[in-house]
C-alpha cells in the first residue's frame, strides 16, 4: 500500500544508483522534487521533507541555482511543522472578547480546524456548508470546531458579523490579525499560516485527541469521509 516509507526508500534506492552518473542524478532530482513539490495525497509531505533532509539542505549542485534552492527549502520548511501524523502546531489567538483561547485546551476526541478570510467569497460559502455537517453529525460525535479567522483586506467587524449572522455560536472562533502576524514574524517565530501551510481559505485540518494530524487540505466532505472511517476504528 502506498505510505511514504515505501516510497522513500524506493527513491534513496534509485538515486543511490544514479550517484554514479551527475546526469542521471541531476534529471531524477529534478523529477523527484517536481513531483512532490506539490503533494497529490496527504502523506507525500513526509516524501518531500526527506528529499530537502537528504540530498539538499546540505549539498549543492551546480545545476541548482539560489532561486531554485530557496523554492526547495521554503516549502520543506513549510510543510515540516504539519507533516501527517505529527503533533498539530499550537495556536493562542484572543477570541471576541479578548480573552487568549488555546487549541491545545480544546478537549476532543477531534477537533477539526479552520482557517479562513471573513473578506473571502468561497469562505463565506463554504462555512455554512461545514456547519451543517457539524450540526447534522459531527458534533454527537464529540467533535469541536476551531476557526481562525485571518485578517487580510477586511477587519474584526466583518469576522464577528458572519459569525453572528450564520449563527456559528457552537464553534471555537479566535483573531488572527496582522498585529499578530507580524510580531511572530519580527521575532523569528513562524506565523500560524506558515506552520499549517495555508495557500488558500478555507484550509481544513483533522486532529485527533492528542492533536495529532489525521488529515489535511480536504474539502469537508473527504474530512467526513475520513472522520466515518476512524469512528469506525479504521
Amino acid at each position: 500500500m502506498p505510505n511514504p516509507d515505501s516510497v522513500i526508500k524506493e527513491l534513496d534506492w534509485m538515486l543511490g544508483f544514479a550517484s554514479l552518473n551527475p546526469e542521471m542524478n541531476r534529471f531524477l532530482l529534478i523529477k523527484f522534487v517536481n513531483r512532490y513539490l506539490n503533494q497529490k495525497y496527504m502523506w507525500e509531505d513526509a516524501i518531500f521533507v526527506h528529499l530537502f533532509e537528504k540530498y539538499f539542505s546540505q549539498k549543492t549542485y551546480p545545476w541548482l541555482n539560489e532561486n531554485g534552492k530557496k523554492i526547495i527549502t521554503d516549502r520543506a520548511y513549510s510543510l515540516m511543522a504539519n507533516i501527517m501524523g505529527s503533533p498539530a502546531a499550537e495556536i493562542e489567538l484572543p477570541d471576541s472578547s479578548g480573552k487568549n483561547i488555546s487549541l491545545y485546551n480544546t478537549a476532543a476526541p477531534f477537533t477539526v480546524v479552520v482557517f479562513w478570510d471573513p473578506t473571502c467569497g468561497h469562505c463565506k460559502e463554504v462555512l455554512p456548508k461545514l456547519d451543517s455537517f457539524y450540526v447534522a453529525k459531527w458534533k454527537t460525535a464529540g467533535l469541536k470546531m476551531f476557526a481562525i479567522a485571518k485578517e487580510t483586506d477586511g477587519n474584526r467587524k466583518n469576522w464577528t458579523d458572519f459569525v453572528t449572522e450564520q449563527k456559528l455560536w457552537d464553534w471555537t472562533h479566535v483573531y488572527y490579525s496582522k498585529a499578530a502576524d507580524k510580531a511572530r514574524t519580527d521575532n523569528n517565530v513562524p506565523g500560524y499560516s506558515q506552520l499549517y501551510d495555508v495557500l488558500s481559505f478555507p484550509t481544513l485540518y483533522l486532529l485527533d485527541k492528542d492533536k495529532r494530524i489525521i488529515a489535511k487540505k480536504l474539502t469537508y466532505q473527504q474530512i467526513d469521509d475520513v472522520l466515518q472511517l476512524k469512528l469506525k476504528g479504521q
